[in-house]
């Protein structure tokens, strides 16, 4: 049992998107979206969030917690104001991803899906960041900001660091973006 709740908006859009979907697999298709919307009003997707919108939803928690565990873009603890994934996808691997998460691991000292001790950059090691060809690839999102996070691309060790610098600074490095 949770004593979370989702929010009125979260509960109007859920009755605004519902309709959009065949009625039998309306549940199935909202699982996404919901818990997109309860891990921005929670900060994270843990066990109890998952509780709460598989009995919103109707939906078996196995089900929810299946893909909320399948999909890198969903929290499982806290994250710090900075979101650093870096892909390390066959692609970007090959052109030194592995190179540029290890540098990040020791400049922030922390280890996969690891959070700074001041709570700043919460760094994620994840499978496909979609830009195969511009390797190797890192994505920032901030807490509050916009839901799209930047993209970074061609990455090396010299990049790598101008982002961390300006993480450190408390902002995202705009004119590295790609």
């Amino acid at each position: 049992m949770t004593t979370k709740q989702l929010s009125p908006e979260i509960e109007a859009r859920i009755q605004e998107l519902w309709p959009r979907f065949p009625p039998q697999n309306a549940a199935k298709a909202l699982c996404i979206p919901v818990l997109y919307l309860a891990q921005q009003q929670f900060g994270m997707v843990d066990d109890e969030v998952v509780d709460l919108v598989a009995a919103r939803l109707s939906l078996p928690a196995a089900h929810v917690k299946g893909t909320a565990t399948f999909y890198t873009m969903f929290n499982k603890k806290p994250v710090g104001r900075f979101h650093l994934q870096i892909c390390t996808n066959i692609a970007c691997q090959i052109t030194g991803a592995y190179g540029v998460f290890d540098r990040c691991k020791q400049r922030l000292a922390v280890e996969n899906h690891g959070t700074t001790e001041d709570g700043n950059v919460t760094l994620s090691e994840v499978e496909c960041l979609a830009a195969c060809g511009y390797g190797p690839v890192a994505q920032i999102a901030e807490r509050g900001k916009p839901d799209i996070p930047l993209y970074f691309e061609n990455l090396d060790l010299e990049r790598i660091e101008k982002i961390l610098d300006a993480l450190a600074e408390g902002r995202v490095p705009v004119d590295l973006g790609s």
